[in-house]
């Protein structure tokens, strides 16, 4: 029989093979992961803080300090770096005038960040708990440090192996480049309203959204989560009249730049000049705009869905009913099961299937949590975002595991015969 490679036999034997984790040390992904692997009978992650490597500590050095043994080559694993004040701070620096390095793995590279802080005034910052930190100089530093990591992995352990690949992960988060690579792989997204370079601000946006008829859109931080940099957008084709639902607000300046900051209360804005600010604050930083598909809705309340996509298998899926057009949790939406949704068997298969055919298009990479929306007129799925790091479901489980001990469990499947053999094609 012809033997075909498995597209699992890139990941080691989980019960072999260290697991170098790339995290904060005390977080609760952390402690997730960490607890999952003891109660499954695996090592503990070796835990290298961000803030280690952000200090300029060699990859293979920190690894080692954490107890990594000498010439063994680690499965490694990044998570979020966010909602840690210090690391958001160093990866604003990282993304200086000061730091450029040729950004091998920033989308759009040829675009510049506003207002670019000097890498001593990045690091002079203040937390400020809601307010948008200079959201494209951030990424492009976590981008570089996507690089480094991935420059430094290689140069130490030669066959090193990711959970998600450094450049799929700079893909997923940028939400222009993510929608470029699942449409050219057939995966189904909302129509773009334009490319993002051609959205230069308020008057592009809305010429384009008349000219292509699309008078509902869309418009997302190229980079944000969390619902951070969203505006849902309409206008009335007739009058020109508009309304602007997000989470954003402004203050603005004669003399210096604006502050931009979130909130977690959704509201609705008409003000044509406050729609402006907001609109050129993104397309400033960078744009992703799209059609507005009409969300499936429970009671009224229009509705998404999380899937949790691991290592070739559909996992934990968490509906989200939301109080506006933007559902996240964290913005007072309801959390339900599937089965109390209200949407179809058929949706739901369809829903999982396009998050399957996701992560298809990211062959280098293990799991995301995909956002899904339903079309509420057409049962079409349509992916709405990528995240690499999106499997922080709270109080959800499938097959009775919680999301955690369901990825270590799949990974030592599909690592256990590091052959990866197919039999006849058929997976054995």
């Amino acid at each position: 029989m012809q033997h075909v490679e498995s597209p699992f036999s890139r990941f080691p034997d989980a019960r072999h093979t260290p697991l170098l984790l790339i995290a904060h040390a005390d977080g609760e992904r952390t402690e997730g992961l960490r607890r999952s692997r003891l109660s499954l009978g695996l090592p503990e992650p070796i835990i290298v803080p961000y803030e280690q490597l952000l200090a300029g500590i060699p990859l293979h050095e920190a690894a080692e300090r954490a107890g990594l043994p000498t010439g063994i080559a680690p499965f490694i694993r990044l998570d979020a770096p966010g909602e840690h004040f210090g690391v958001e701070r160093a990866l604003i620096a990282l993304g200086s005038p000061q730091r450029d390095d040729g950004d091998a793995l920033l989308p759009l590279r040829e675009r510049r960040d506003p207002y670019r802080l000097s890498e001593q005034a990045a690091l002079s910052l203040g937390e400020q708990p809601v307010r948008l930190m200079h959201p494209s100089q951030w990424f492009r530093g976590f981008c570089r440090l996507l690089d480094r990591i991935r420059t430094e992995a290689a140069e130490a352990w030669p066959q090193v192996r990711f959970w998600h690949d450094p450049a799929d992960i700079a893909t997923m988060f940028d939400k222009r480049a993510c929608h470029r690579r699942l449409s050219a792989a057939g995966v189904k997204v909302p129509a773009l309203l334009a490319e993002p370079e051609t959205l230069t601000g308020y008057e592009a946006v809305r010429e384009a959204m008349f000219n292509k008829r699309m008078h509902r859109v869309f418009l997302k931080l190229a980079f944000g989560s969390g619902a951070s940099g969203i505006i849902a957008y309409q206008i009335n084709p007739r009058t020109g009249a508009e309304i602007a639902t997000t989470t954003m607000g402004a203050e603005v300046y004669v003399q210096r730049p604006g502050i931009f900051y979130n909130s977690k209360k959704v509201r609705s804005l008409t003000d044509s000049e406050q729609i402006r600010t907001l609109i050129g604050y993104l397309c400033g930083h960078g744009v992703h705009a799209e059609r507005w598909i009409p969300k499936a809705s429970l009671n009224g309340r229009p509705l998404d869905l999380r899937q949790l996509v691991a290592f070739g298998e559909a996992g934990h899926a968490v509906v989200r009913v939301g109080e506006s057009p933007i559902t996240n949790l964290h913005l007072r939406s309801q959390r339900v099961s599937p089965a109390e949704s209200g949407l179809s068997h058929e949706a739901l298969t369809a829903a999982k299937n396009e998050a399957l055919a996701v992560m298809r298009a990211f062959p280098a990479s293990s799991s995301a949590g995909i956002d899904v929306l339903t079309d509420r007129q057409t049962g079409q799925p349509y992916i709405a975002d990528v995240n690499p790091f999106g499997d922080l479901l709270r109080r959800v489980r499938h097959e009775g595991l919680d999301p955690y001990d369901w990825e270590m469990k799949r990974w030592m499947e599909v690592g256990a015969d590091t052959t990866g053999s197919l039999q006849g094609g058929t997976q054995a």
